[in-house]
């Protein structure tokens, strides 16, 4: 695979967390409307299937992000065989953002999940 493929592929693995990252957005805004909104309306059976599909859906979002981290550190590792890379291309090697990312956007799940929960149990709320 020539220079210009393997930067080429890394910029549309690089477009594809983007990608991963809009959708993870749009499904914690839903949840977040979804909890608010009707949270304490739900029975528990429906609340569980909300909480899951949400827990599912986003969490595939937070796996993308990692595995197309790896994606592009590989892409990045065989273009170090065939030139030097750049400063960018190096930090982007070395400085695992997207598994970062990853990290902060599980925890945007948990935030997420403890807001549904103290929207479904206001009097029992004493974390905060």
């Amino acid at each position: 695979m020539t220079e210009y493929e393997l930067l080429d592929l890394m910029g549309s693995t690089i477009d594809s967390m983007g990608d991963c990252f809009t959708i993870y957005l749009s499904i914690v805004s839903g949840f977040l409307v979804v909890a608010y909104f009707i949270g304490n309306k739900l029975t528990a059976v429906q609340a569980v299937i909300v909480v899951v599909l949400f827990i599912f859906s986003a969490g595939l979002q937070v796996w993308g992000i990692h595995e197309y981290q790896i994606a592009v550190q590989e892409l990045l590792t065989r273009k170090a065989e065939l030139s030097p890379l750049t400063n960018y291309q190096d930090t982007v090697l070395n400085n695992n953002g997207g598994t970062i990312f990853a990290i902060l956007m599980a925890c945007g799940i948990v935030a997420s999940l403890y807001f549904m929960w103290s929207i479904r149990h206001p009097r029992e709320e004493s974390l905060l």
